[in-house]
């Protein structure tokens, strides 16, 4: 599921590219792997940014330093033109985007982004993308649009201080003129959905309200108590009496906008030192194929449901295949390619293309995971189509080739996927062991919408229809319209039909 989140080119931004060129580098630290030509100076400060904006959200909200981590790609382009090739969107602003797909979270940015005052760039956007992820990867729960975005921007405003300090809770300036020419009542915003609020300013107003609470003494705690009761099912309006009087609330929180003075918190964040860890070149094949790899979308193509939206999703996917095809042509010994062109095989329903890739991939690196766990997810795909004896022999021998992957690489989530989906083909009753290797995998990778939508299905043929709504949720509240967030919408509506004429046990 993509994200372009307010990653816009206002008329005052300047967006530019480093002129020289230089070799792709793969750059990893605790967090992140960062794909970069720039020069070591540059990727240490995006680093350091980055590892410490992952210490502060980890700080801020309690979880350890130690915590287990899926590690973000960011990818650092040297022009907006290649970010908005990637989404199939030229000439529309775009200077960056979040989303994940079968090679896990991701986020593209730019070498080089300012405005005139320096108050809006790349960086910031950038830290409020990975508060996204931060928020989806650690703490999975249902949040209000306001606060999704509003959370995010608190963390991208945040800024380096002279001393090393990070400023948490730093005013976002330039959100200001927007909150102050559109200010809808917090009421309004408490109790309706966030498709009928007319010139809400989701990301100014949401960033101004969540710092009024996370700040005030008062209000903190309610904040905490509103969140948690709509995470416990309750309606808006019983969540929202958590706050006590909206018209005060409202009052409250407008006046504190208009006052111009916001607090905000020197925190020293502590970082391993050095903070990349090592660094690598980027083999010939994948730096040729990182445009490709940045624009590769596996969502499920059924799910886009509005008039011409499949359509166009599926002419961009086109036209990124015939690219992978030739540059794995060009690369046909190489491993990367050839299970970059499976995957895009795959994801566009050529699984006879898919399965010569993947063989190929096997012969030359036989113990390649993702190749294994591709060819398991293949096996299955024909065991679905199959019958009788045949039927469960290709989806037994799918488990078979998703446990040696899982022996190659025990952490690897796909490998969980791959388990489940040979007991799924075989066209049974789905193991308990093999549910919960799925509800792992999500763990490990909770923006991959194809593993939570496979989760929610499952559930829901268990009629298992509570905890199928409860993972279905991130997507249908969703503060941005997209086809994955209709369709979880329409599903979200069965699941509570459902629910409502579950008769009570015994």
């Amino acid at each position: 599921m993509r994200s372009v989140l307010g990653w816009l080119c206002a008329p005052a931004l300047v967006c530019s590219a480093s002129a020289a060129h230089a070799e792709w580098r793969k750059f990893e630290t605790a967090h992140f792997i960062i794909y970069s030509e720039s020069n070591d100076k540059r990727v240490d400060e995006l680093a350091t940014g980055l590892e410490s904006t992952d210490g502060l959200m980890r700080m801020a909200t309690g979880l350890p330093m130690d915590a287990e981590a899926v590690k973000i790609r960011i990818y650092e382009m040297g022009d907006e033109g290649q970010v908005q090739a990637a989404l199939g969107q030229t000439n529309s602003g775009v200077a960056g985007f979040y989303t994940d797909n079968i090679l896990g979270p991701y986020a593209v940015t730019l070498r080089k982004a300012y405005s005139a005052d320096g108050d809006f760039t790349a960086q910031i956007v950038l830290h409020h993308e990975y508060a996204h992820h931060f928020m989806m990867q650690y703490f999975p729960a249902t949040y209000p649009s306001w606060y999704v975005e509003g959370f995010a921007e608190l963390i991208g405003a945040s800024k380096t201080l002279p001393d090393g300090r990070i400023a948490y809770g730093w005013p976002a300036k330039y959100r200001g003129d927007a909150i102050a020419a559109f200010w809808v009542d917090v009421r309004d915003v408490l109790l309706t959905p966030i498709e009928k609020l007319h010139d809400f300013d989701l990301y100014g107003q949401g960033w101004a309200m969540t710092h009024y609470l996370t700040f005030s003494k008062e209000r903190s705690g309610q904040l905490r108590r509103y969140l948690a009761a709509l995470n416990a099912g309750k309606s808006r309006e019983e969540a929202a009496s958590a706050f006590g009087d909206l018209e005060e609330l409202n009052r409250e929180a407008h006046a504190y906008l208009s006052k111009g003075s916001f607090n905000y918190t020197p925190v020293s964040v502590p970082l391993h030192k050095p903070v990349i860890e090592r660094v690598t070149p980027v083999g010939a094949a994948e730096a040729a194929l990182i445009p490709d790899t940045i624009a590769f979308n596996d969502d499920d193509l059924s799910l886009y449901r509005k008039s011409g939206d499949r359509e166009r999703e599926l002419d961009r996917r086109q036209k990124v295949l015939a690219d992978i095809r030739k540059e794995a042509a060009r690369f046909s010994s190489d491993p990367y390619a050839q299970y970059l062109l499976a995957l895009a095989e795959d994801s566009s329903g050529n699984d006879a293309a898919a399965g010569t890739a993947v063989d190929r991939l096997l012969a030359i690196s036989p113990q390649h995971v993702g190749g294994m766990v591709l060819k398991s997810m293949l096996l299955s795909k024909q065991a679905m189509k199959a019958s009788g004896q045949a039927r469960i022999a290709e989806a037994e021998q799918a488990r078979r080739l998703a446990m040696a992957a899982n022996k190659q690489d025990p952490d690897n989530p796909l490998a969980y996927v791959a388990f489940y989906e040979g007991f799924h083909a075989a066209g049974a009753a789905v193991p308990a062991n093999a549910v919960q290797g799925l509800e792992a995998a999500l763990a490990k990778l909770p923006n991959n919408t194809r593993i939570r939508q496979m989760l929610v299905d499952e559930l829901a043929s268990e009629r298992r229809w509570g905890d199928a709504m409860k993972v279905l949720a991130p997507l249908a509240n969703s503060p941005h319209e997209s086809p994955l967030r209709q369709a979880a919408r329409e599903q979200m509506a069965q699941l509570q039909a459902a629910l409502s004429q579950q008769k009570p046990a015994g």
